[in-house]
């Protein structure tokens, strides 16, 4: 399960998410959603999800997953079927959870003439896709035999950086600008509920923010939507442009978090951050092996442009003080808007958030699937060899509402886009023997 492919839902239904042609200029597309709910609910009278995304151009996402699957002897004799399912990935994770119960209830392995020993579906889930899957196994376990979840973050700060600047598709930044990002629902579901993500750069001191509180969003200026744009850096760095970033990687590779195993997933992070102190010395070694072992001005390095392509997903990597997309060119103008537009806004950014919160709530471990043993098997995919976005350093809380927030950044263990950590299924769920 990935983000689907995006058509016109008029004849010829044409094709209107092709991330090559639109991050090319080839092809204009509005992704844009009303903020009324009724402007989500009447979507599919105008763009509409065909199918799984396979492939951007040369990028293989799922194409070659596909083909081999299609190719199993288990596919050939008829013993697997094979459903692409794509979504509208910019609609809210409540309408998603409930349209894939939808489809997998009407599968064939679901109906009522299926022996119980072949009921449900196995699904493959992907990032959102995962999250979205999640939800509905909590929903209806009944239906699953089974799911793979692969680079399923619980959350991720990443989300963050599009809602305040425009997230570039290529060299196309007309496409997914603030106001856009802040109009699609599934944007919201990966924000942490903890409000970690801003540290202190010289004391390490963490700055909560209430990201599910309309009055921190227009305090720390999150959005230019719901209110003023944000404010010039309150210490600009004296080494400007990628050079400049390339240049101070090797501080945010010191800050790496230590390698997590999975039996760990439980813990907290006060209880990562003391062990962490305590084994000071292993930690700056496994950092230091890391930089001699990979070449940080490879294509690995988060200051590498292509992980700052948002083609696939967003990435907080653009700096501010880019030569290419300095504070000056990035500083954000106010969003045209009356009083009426502005109320609008707060309206839908606050019925958002509280949806979003709630969805999230239904994410977590059920006992009463787990003790009647409802639950389907459930594997997990993840990648721990990449530097991934783990905060974001800045000079002190003021600083946060400041255009260069994200541009000192901290990095852990991850896939370049999740963290390792983060990849984990929610606390409760254990190893059934002979669990079906």
């Amino acid at each position: 399960m990935n983000p689907g492919i995006l058509r016109s839902a008029q004849p010829p239904y044409r094709q209107l998410w092709v991330p090559v042609k639109v991050g090319l200029n080839i092809r204009k597309v509005n992704l844009e959603v009303g903020l009324e709910p009724e402007d989500e609910e009447n979507m599919e009278k105008h763009i509409f999800a065909s199918g799984m995304l396979q492939n951007i151009g040369p990028i293989d996402i799922s194409r070659k997953l596909f083909r081999k699957l299609r190719e199993s002897e288990n596919a050939r004799n008829g013993k697997l079927v094979i459903h692409d399912y794509g979504y509208d990935w910019r609609l809210s994770p409540h309408r998603l959870s409930k349209k894939l119960n939808e489809f997998i209830e009407k599968l064939p392995s679901n109906q009522p003439h299926t022996p119980p020993e072949q009921r449900g579906a196995w699904v493959i889930a992907h990032s959102l896709g995962g999250v979205i899957t999640r939800h509905a196994v909590n929903q209806r376990p009944d239906l699953y035999a089974g799911v793979v979840y692969a680079g399923v973050p619980r959350k991720c700060i990443n989300a963050l950086y599009p809602l305040r600047s425009t997230d570039t598709v290529m060299m196309n930044d007309k496409i997914l600008t603030a106001h856009v990002s802040f109009t699609l629902r599934s944007t919201y579901v990966f924000l942490p509920e903890d409000g970690f993500c801003f540290v202190d750069k010289n004391t390490k001191e963490e700055y909560p923010v209430d990201f599910y509180n309309v009055d921190d969003w227009i305090k720390y200026r999150l959005s230019p939507c719901v209110g003023e744009p944000a404010l010039p850096p309150l210490n600009p760095s004296k080494s400007t442009g990628t050079l400049g970033s390339l240049l101070n990687l090797s501080d945010s590779f010191s800050n790496l978090s230590p390698i997590r195993g999975r039996s760990n997933s439980g813990k907290n992070r006060s209880s990562e951050d003391n062990n962490s102190n305590n084994n000071n010395n292993s930690k700056h070694t496994t950092a230091s092996n890391y930089i001699h072992n990979h070449n940080p001005f490879s294509s690995s390095s988060p200051s590498n442009p292509v992980l700052k392509d948002r083609t696939i997903a967003p990435q907080m990597g653009s700096s501010s003080t880019d030569s290419n997309n300095s504070s000056e060119n990035q500083q954000q103008q106010p969003i045209n808007r009356t009083p009426s537009s502005q109320s609008q806004a707060l309206r839908y950014l606050t019925r958002t958030l509280a949806e979003t919160k709630q969805f999230r709530s239904e994410l977590a471990h059920n006992p009463s699937h787990q003790r009647r043993n409802a639950y389907p098997p459930l594997a997990v995919i993840y990648a721990k060899d990449i530097p991934t976005v783990y905060a974001a350093r800045v000079s002190s809380r003021d600083a946060i509402a400041c255009t260069d927030c994200y541009d000192d950044l901290v990095f852990a263990s991850g896939d370049g886009v999740v963290l390792a950590r983060e990849s984990m299924l929610p606390e409760g769920y254990e190893l059934v023997r002979d669990g079906r």
